[in-house]
């Protein structure tokens, strides 16, 4: 836009900034989208002395295009109470009982999950209205709090499960990763209750699991194995905690030991295994798949031998453990001949090596009569 000014009887617009001397108000908390005589544009700021609104103009999908991210934006200045743009499912929106995502619209009616404030627990609080909702701009993931990240991260894990299953496991391993990364560093407060902790582990675990396996379908081996021992920090710290809060929250969730300390490790295992095997580190592939089998046997045995497998959830963990404890076995089987193999290659290297130093059976056979009988003598 060039500049421009607009005087009429109530509204005054305007591309220039306010006087340098005038002190800045902050960002408001919740920026609305809005529908402006010069297209979509972004209310930054509303100025508490005079109402001025500070609008950030350009093309924008609740919030997230380049335009807002100019080193010199078009900005417009004016007292005008421009509409909101119109809400779309998904979008985040304000209403008269705080912020949230719409998830629903029908019959002039919309649904959304509040995310301002919430129950104890698990409990999501959905409010309906009539009156349309003001669009906003999503939280950047430094705006975000905990249980924000938990959910983004949540939504990812969901997508990546999707790109698995149409085996494309670059774009699977991307989003796993990305899922990782938005809740490696979270810092906890007072909106991370102990189920969103609980969440925050069970992500970090399933997601870097998922990316080792992704990266062996890609034979990327380093980074498998490392995904794979991320996991395992966090399962052996949360296995020193057993019995405390975040525990008990996943057992009482379905989650069970079997599943965490049995399943979930070994198939960390088996991927560092894999990758120690690829690097030619056959002794610690096998030393890491008996240590995984150690791991996953007393579980079977204690829901064979008290014959009380009963809930849904130990049944699923026993049929898994099962195929684990047969796939262990043979990798021990198929490293263990290549271990042979490899000792009797050596071993003929070294016969090889011996002959050429010191001379062989073909030297003796070629010793002169002479020779020996002169050597009997001097014995």
């Amino acid at each position: 836009l060039h500049k421009i000014l607009i005087m009429n009887n109530s509204h005054r617009y305007t591309t220039q900034p306010p006087s340098s001397r005038q002190q800045q108000d902050p960002e408001d908390a919740d920026q609305v989208i809005v529908q402006t005589d010069f297209g979509r544009g972004l209310i930054v700021r509303t100025r508490k002395s005079d109402g001025i609104k500070e609008i950030r103009l350009g093309e924008v999908k609740n919030g997230s295009s380049p335009a807002f991210r100019r080193r010199e934006p078009n900005m417009l200045y004016t007292p005008k109470d421009y509409p909101s743009v119109p809400p779309s499912i998904g979008d985040d929106v304000i209403c008269e009982y705080g912020r949230g995502v719409l998830t629903e619209i029908a019959d002039e009616k919309y649904t959304i999950e509040l995310a301002s404030w919430r129950l104890s627990g698990r409990s999501n609080v959905t409010c309906h209205v009539t009156t349309a909702p003001k669009v906003v701009r999503k939280h950047t993931l430094g705006e975000m709090d905990s249980a924000e990240k938990v959910a983004l991260s949540k939504n990812q894990k969901a997508q990546a499960a999707k790109f698995f299953s149409e085996k494309d496991y670059s774009g699977a391993l991307n989003t796993y990763a990305s899922a990782v990364d938005k809740v490696r560093n979270v810092q906890h407060d007072h909106t991370s209750s102990n189920e969103v902790r609980a969440d925050l582990v069970v992500i970090m675990i399933t997601c870097s699991n998922n990316a080792a396996t992704c990266c062996i379908k890609l034979a990327k081996w380093e980074e498998a194995s490392k995904f794979a021992k991320n996991a395992l920090i966090m399962l052996d710290a949360l296995y020193g905690k057993r019995g405390m809060k975040i525990h008990t929250i996943l057992n009482n969730e379905g989650i069970i030991d079997a599943k965490l300390f049995g399943e979930w490790r070994v198939k960390s295992y088996l991927v560092v295994a894999r990758a120690c095997m690829e690097r030619g580190e056959v002794e610690d592939a096998i030393a890491i798949l008996k240590k995984a089998k150690c791991l996953g046997m007393p579980y079977i045995d204690e829901f064979s031998s008290s014959g009380q497998c009963s809930r849904k959830e130990e049944k699923a963990s026993l049929r898994t453990l099962t195929l684990q404890m047969k796939e262990i076995k043979r990798l021990i089987t198929e490293y263990s001949e290549k271990r042979k193999a490899a000792k009797k290659i050596e071993k003929k290297k070294a016969k090889v090596m011996a002959k050429a130093l010191f001379g062989g059976d073909d030297d003796k056979e070629n010793a002169t009569p002479g020779k020996e009988n002169t050597d009997q003598t001097r014995d």
